[in-house]
């Protein structure tokens, strides 16, 4: 576990868990959850997507989506976190570019 990169994420970590809880609890808004939705199924077709994480042991090459184990460049790394989230935290992106910057 990479703590100075917790510390250094700790904001986009915390907006994750409340909009998490926010909208378990249906507080969230219509735009948020067509956000955070659009986001999830976006995940979910990713190949380094393992149950609920992006795996950090694997790289992805955003156009072809070709995978691989070991670092390439042009591949990148999968980030580790809790894709659940992860996927609801406002200033977070896909280390792909997959999704982000729709807040």
């Amino acid at each position: 576990m990479d703590l100075k990169k917790i510390y250094n994420n700790r904001n986009e970590i915390i907006n994750g868990h409340i909009n998490e809880l926010k909208t378990m609890a249906g507080l969230a808004s219509k735009t948020e959850k067509n956000i955070f939705t659009l986001r999830e199924n976006i995940c979910n077709e990713c190949p380094i997507k393992v149950n609920n994480s992006c795996d950090a042991g694997r790289w992805i090459h955003p156009k072809t989506l070709d995978v691989v184990t070991t670092s390439i460049d042009g591949y990148i790394r999968g980030c580790g976190c809790r894709l659940s989230a992860k996927q609801k935290s406002k200033d977070s992106l896909c280390p792909a570019g997959f999704w982000g910057g729709e807040f």
